[in-house]
């Protein structure tokens, strides 16, 4: 064996590894330490130091504050820090403003707490500072009940991409309290290659990103290693989290007699999770990214020859994820059409996500609406996201979102006006033959030729045909109304047994311009159905019938018996259908040689 070769070799090895060593130790960024802290009990009247906060740009920029008191006792179950901010950039600004909610406050370079709190209609430069204990313990449930008077310095809820009845109905639907929803840019224009998250630094909190943003804007207190804690306050208070975190830019401060307002946009980069909204604040954690939904619709505007593609990311929460979808969604139609009315369209959306079946459902469908086919065209977008986020079978991951939407300035609706059956003769196997009479919108009627097979093992007798509109197949297809809620599914969901049941129904239930054809044919009498009880009994032998057990013990239930296959077909027409209408036929026994209907005994009514 040649030893030198074999040092030679080991050398080279030991060389690899501190330069890899040395790599990871350079690119390795130096992260945080949580800074000196000082406790509530420590602080006295008079005591001057100061905070941090952004107000303009990213740039983090002291201001001075002087403690006025420890507010506590009454309704208040954790003590909170009364201050007095002041300078030049305050008076500027109007005071404190929201926004400024997690502003860290210093005294003697230590740490005492967040910005949070104010009384309503009074000194904007007064604020209240949630202690840094508190924070600290963010995840330990600390409950901090307020006074009344006492309002949080709220962060502003800035939407980008969002304008008109979209912007107000997502504004409706989050009903975060007292916040004030600022329409902005999507994405500041502003890099982040040179951002760094420092405590006063600006973050957001984002629910959607792309080419539509919803973010809160407020302020880092503290980052303790990838810990960040910020806001002082909670967001929506809903315990574990899974927003998205990015740093922000801040355009302006706004003077107001109610409130001063940062307003900004979120920076492109992402910094990480925000894991925890409570009480005392919320938790980010650095360089570990939340599960997100990409959601793309795409909308095509036949009439003008126009169409547009809008794609974003929303974060994977069940109850958000119907109505932030829902109205990027709308905003995307209505910026396609540049106006609210009448129009038909055909949408396609697609599914993706574990759990679902064969991992992806598609569902397309025609809509009309004579006066709001945007709205109109949402109907089940809504009825899916509730099968899929509200079902009590299990949890469905989803992985991506596609809407597909084709609308034209056209009246594609009709109705079912008339039908008549066209066979002189109806037996068990045959084709039922029926004109179908529809009147489309201000035009003339038009016939359509249909069929449907039916059975050889058809009950003979009267039989009833019922025509409808496809949607009637679906509880509550129709018109969605602006203002409708999201418990449009329930009926849908009544009696199924699992969710893939209820998926595979819903997705191939008709769509709102198929003609939905059904038979129901005659049923055997009461009298002729075999009684179970007596049945059991006739098969025993006399003598053990004596054994048979008395009527209260339980006795082994009788199988049930299979339901018979619906006889119902589909028919695919170019109109949106209205109405319904039914007809009765007869269905005849097949003559034998001598001419004679040959009924069997178990096929008469």
């Amino acid at each position: 064996m040649d030893l030198k070769g074999f040092d030679s070799v080991k050398r080279y090895l030991k060389q690899i590894v501190i330069i890899l060593i040395l790599i990871t130790v350079i690119s390795t960024p130096v992260l945080a330490q949580k800074p000196p802290m000082m406790p509530i009990d420590e602080l006295k009247r008079g005591q001057t130091g100061y905070a941090k906060t952004v107000f303009e740009g990213t740039k983090v920029e002291s201001f001075p504050i002087e403690i006025i008191n420890v507010v506590d006792g009454q309704t208040i179950d954790s003590d909170l820090i009364l201050i007095k901010a002041s300078g030049e950039k305050i008076e500027r600004s109007g005071g404190v403003a929201s926004g400024m909610s997690g502003s860290p406050v210093y005294i003697d370079d230590k740490l005492i707490g967040a910005i949070s709190y104010k009384w309503e209609n009074a000194d904007h430069n007064f604020a209240l500072v949630t202690p840094i204990m508190d924070m600290m313990n963010i995840n330990k449930n600390n409950q901090l009940s307020l006074l009344d008077s006492i309002k949080a310095v709220n962060t502003p809820i800035m939407i980008g991409g969002l304008s008109g009845r979209s912007f107000d109905r997502l504004k409706k639907s989050l009903n975060i309290d007292n916040s004030r929803f600022v329409s902005t840019s999507s994405v500041s224009k502003k890099t982040a290659a040179d951002f760094k998250l420092e405590a006063g630094s600006a973050v957001a909190v984002q629910l959607v990103r792309g080419d539509v943003s919803v973010a809160s804007i407020g302020t880092v207190t503290m980052i303790d290693n990838t810990e960040v804690y910020a806001f002082g306050h909670p967001f929506m208070n809903k315990g574990a989290t899974n927003y998205l975190m990015s740093g922000a830019n801040i355009d302006a401060i706004i003077p107001s007699r109610s409130q001063p307002f940062k307003i900004g946009s979120p920076l492109d980069k992402l910094l990480g999770i925000i894991e925890s909204d409570r009480n005392a604040g919320i938790l980010g954690r650095l360089n570990k990214f939340p599960n997100i939904i990409p959601l793309t619709v795409s909308v095509n505007n036949s009439y003008l020859n126009e169409s547009n593609v809008v794609r974003t990311q929303i974060i994977n929460d069940e109850k958000m994820l119907n109505e932030l979808g829902s109205n990027i969604i709308l905003q995307s139609i209505d910026s396609t059409l540049d106006r609210i009315g009448y129009g038909t369209s055909k949408v396609k959306i697609s599914i993706m996500g574990s759990n679902l079946p064969k991992g992806k459902i598609v569902r397309e469908n025609m809509y009309y609406s004579s006066n709001d086919i945007a709205v109109s065209s949402l109907n089940d977008f809504y009825r899916m996201m509730d099968l899929i986020t509200r079902n009590a079978f299990k949890d469905i991951n989803i992985f991506d979102i596609k809407v597909d939407v084709n609308i034209d300035k056209s009246h594609d609706v009709a109705l079912i006006q008339e039908a008549e059956v066209l066979n002189e003769e109806i037996y068990p196997g045959s084709e039922l033959k029926i004109n179908v009479v529809l009147r489309p919108y201000r035009s003339d009627s038009i016939s359509r030729e249909v069929f449907i097979e039916i059975p050889e093992d058809i009950n003979i007798g009267m039989a009833t045909l019922a025509i409808s509109a496809g949607y009637g197949a679906i509880p509550g297809g129709r018109e969605t109304s602006e203002d409708e809620g999201n418990d449009l599914n329930h009926t849908v969901i009544e009696g199924y047994k699992s969710f893939d049941d209820m998926i595979k129904d819903y997705v191939e239930a008709p769509m709102n311009n198929e003609l939905s054809l059904q038979v129901y044919p005659s049923f055997i009498s009461r009298e002729k159905i075999p009684n179970v009880e007596n049945n059991l009994e006739e098969q025993q032998p006399k003598e053990e019938q004596k054994d048979m057990p008395e009527e209260d013990t339980e006795q082994p239930k009788p199988k049930e018996t299979e339901k018979d296959p619906e006889i119902k077909k589909q028919v695919y027409t170019d109109y949106v259908l209205e109405g319904n209408l039914t007809l009765d036929f007869e269905v005849k026994s097949i003559p034998n040689n001598n001419g004679e209907e040959n009924i069997p005994e178990d096929k008469k009514e």
